[in-house]
């Protein structure tokens, strides 16, 4: 086991914080986005720093459970969540049965391989460990997060804003290498690079124009980590949010995604803006189409501003954003585009050829997600994820009309965040690894299952309702 710099940061925190659980799950969201930094290094593998707050956290969750520890969220809380664990029985059961079953019959990308990378056939081996271990690990998180966030008896409204402020120093930290990469400000590469197990990608660029990572592997990553900031942030201003302070954390996230130049972020806000005009045309929402004007107008004016004095104080600045537009256009021309679509449709016919049953979890990788999880759980865990999925959004509607504001804020900022990383996944993620959106995703749950607690039977009566309107 080997020590990192980041050791010395993470490690004396949790032993102060050890049992203080709410501030081991904001210390877990405010360094989620170190995920290119390893807190502690076990050979060719590294665990990121959000991991070890998780961990620490986790454990003290089971001592509690150990010596009595209850509440009557608990049993909210799992019942939202069977589906998901059953999903994640299925996983387990079936990546180590697949390989027997199907053996030789279907094709797979191993999850490491090294060049030239090549289709190999189905067959048992321990390969898949390390992804089932981080597979039980998540679930676990995310049972243990959200028991504790719905048998709090305080607003949860801290916990959303580590998140934020997570954000907020992930964006701090873009600028700050752009600035080491125009002008060369120092900039601590080995603090934040410290993990063995990740290919990092520092020195990318489009012509003159450097390609930023921040605290990640990659320019996709950072683009998505922010993206969700903005997803959520979005979504809260939709909703008719007036504080100054997500406004400005909506812009700032917003304009530092573009240092990134990554075409799943540009991807996402376009997928993003086109889905919410269709929502408001839609559902004829007044006030959705009115927060639409009032976010659009002022984006629009800024985007002006900064094209001009851009002009006027950076040379060749029209020449940079033509080769950033035409390499973005051009990227399905791209030999990496067509690795990637290859990659996903070797997934899909894999899911065929084992008569849509999968061929275990962590025994392929994909590019994108959705064919991922078809070829690892297969049609049997994918209609239980949707599931889980509608369950969720059903209960989400449901307590949105009687929660008080502070909830509401928790939840709308919740759903934004965690479909702002799912959609990044959807379009260029093989899975979702990031402790952040397990963390988010138990803190929506936990919140309804809150409000659920207070008032169970007015939910049940208002469930009914829903139901009959539709």
């Amino acid at each position: 086991m080997g020590f990192t710099e980041f050791s010395y940061i993470v490690l004396p925190l949790c032993l102060i914080w050890c049992f203080t659980p709410a501030r081991l799950l904001q210390l877990t969201a405010f360094v989620g986005i170190f995920e290119a930094a390893a807190a502690l290094t076990f050979g060719s593998l590294g665990v990121q720093p959000g991991l070890v707050p998780a961990i620490v956290f986790l454990l003290y969750f089971m001592l509690q459970v150990a010596l009595g520890a209850n509440s009557r969220g608990h049993d909210y809380v799992w019942r939202l969540l069977l589906p998901f664990v059953i999903v994640v029985v299925w996983a387990l059961i079936t990546s180590f049965l697949m390989p027997w079953w199907f053996e030789g019959k279907a094709y797979v990308w191993p999850q490491k391989s090294l060049p030239p990378f090549v289709l190999t056939a189905l067959a048992p081996s321990a390969a898949n460990l390390n992804q089932d271990f981080y597979l039980i690990l998540n679930c676990l998180l995310t049972i243990a997060m959200s028991c504790f966030f719905a048998s709090r008896q305080t607003p949860l409204v801290a916990f959303l804003r580590a998140y934020f402020l997570s954000g907020l120093l992930s964006g701090f930290i873009a600028i700050w290498q752009f600035a080491n990469r125009i002008v060369g400000i120092p900039f601590p590469d080995d603090l934040f690079y410290s993990n063995p197990g990740w290919a990092i990608l520092t020195e990318q660029s489009i012509g003159a124009v450097p390609r930023i990572n921040g605290t990640f592997s990659e320019p996709a990553a950072l683009a998505s980590y922010l993206g969700s900031v903005v997803f959520a942030t979005g979504w809260l201003l939709l909703q008719g949010n007036q504080y100054r302070s997500v406004k400005l954390l909506f812009i700032f996230c917003l304009m530092t995604m573009f240092l990134t130049t990554s075409t799943t972020g540009f991807a996402m806000l376009v997928i993003a803006a086109v889905g919410v005009v269709l929502l408001a045309v839609i559902t004829r929402s007044e006030g959705m189409i009115a927060s639409i004007w009032k976010i659009s107008l002022p984006l629009f004016a800024i985007a002006v501003v900064v094209a001009i004095l851009g002009s006027m104080f950076i040379p060749n600045l029209n020449k940079n954003i033509e080769e950033v537009y035409n390499a973005t256009i051009n990227k399905q021309q791209s030999s990496s585009y067509e690795d990637r679509t290859s990659a996903d449709l070797d997934s899909l016919m894999a899911t065929l050829d084992t008569y849509g049953l999968g061929v275990g979890w962590g025994n392929n990788r994909s590019s994108s997600l959705l064919p991922g999880l078809l070829a690892a759980v297969g049609l049997p865990g994918f209609c239980g994820l949707l599931w889980f999925s509608l369950g969720l959004t059903r209960k989400v509607r449901a307590v949105r009309k009687i929660a008080s504001d502070e909830q509401n804020f928790v939840i709308d900022g919740c759903c934004g965040g965690v479909l702002g990383l799912l959609l990044s996944c959807l379009i260029a993620g093989p899975s979702i690894t990031s402790v952040t959106f397990f963390y988010l995703l138990s803190l929506l749950i936990g919140s309804v299952c809150q409000v659920m607690c207070e008032t169970g039977r007015q939910i049940r009566v208002d469930e009914r309702e829903t139901e009959m309107s539709f």
